[in-house]
């Protein structure tokens, strides 16, 4: 082979002026087809860096969400366990009688001196032995009984026992249910 210069391709071809203006259009379609395809990557490059950085910052809320739940899920436990015990309470206070009028009943029957003993049993009955120094004494607590059942602050009343002592002294067991 020898080192020669052939070029096959002429150095000025002619063209005709339609195909050096498709051409001009040519180039720069593709120009702005580049800078298009260009700015699009980009474009969609910060779009990804955008959702990127989202998706790791909501997995970052997600995981210190989750913590929170687990660490409350213990107090969550403890107030419904609380709630349960306050209906049940609750109830329980619904059902009760005032106890603390029965005592003023009591005050109205014989003064606290005289009583000896007071029990109430689950049924609400309330029985008592009262000390008294005379029967007249007693015949005033049987009165008192009568006025409070007309008064409606207790019904049934009872005498259960009655012991009158060599020293006139009298020892006296009733019962009645308080009226609440």
């Amino acid at each position: 082979m020898s080192n020669s210069d052939i070029n096959l391709i002429r150095k000025d071809v002619s063209s005709s002026r339609k195909f050096s203006v498709l051409e001009e259009k040519l180039r720069l379609a593709a120009v702005w087809l580049l800078g298009g395809v260009f700015v699009t990557g980009i474009a969609i490059g910060t779009i990804y860096l955008y959702i990127n950085f989202r998706v790791r910052s909501l997995e970052v809320t997600k995981a210190n969400l989750t913590q929170q739940i687990n660490l409350q899920s213990a107090k969550e436990g403890i107030l419904l366990s609380l709630k349960e015990r306050t209906s049940v309470a609750g109830k329980a206070l619904e059902v009760a009688k005032p106890w603390g009028k029965m005592f003023t009943v009591l005050q109205e029957i014989a003064a606290e001196e005289q009583y000896n003993s007071l029990t109430v049993d689950e049924t609400g009955k309330v029985t008592t032995t009262l000390f008294l120094g005379s029967i007249d004494e007693s015949v005033a607590i049987v009165l008192n009984l009568v006025r409070l059942v007309d008064e409606r602050k207790l019904r049934t009343p009872q005498l259960l026992s009655f012991s009158l002592k060599e020293d006139t002294t009298v020892l006296m067991g009733i019962s009645f249910f308080p009226v609440f």
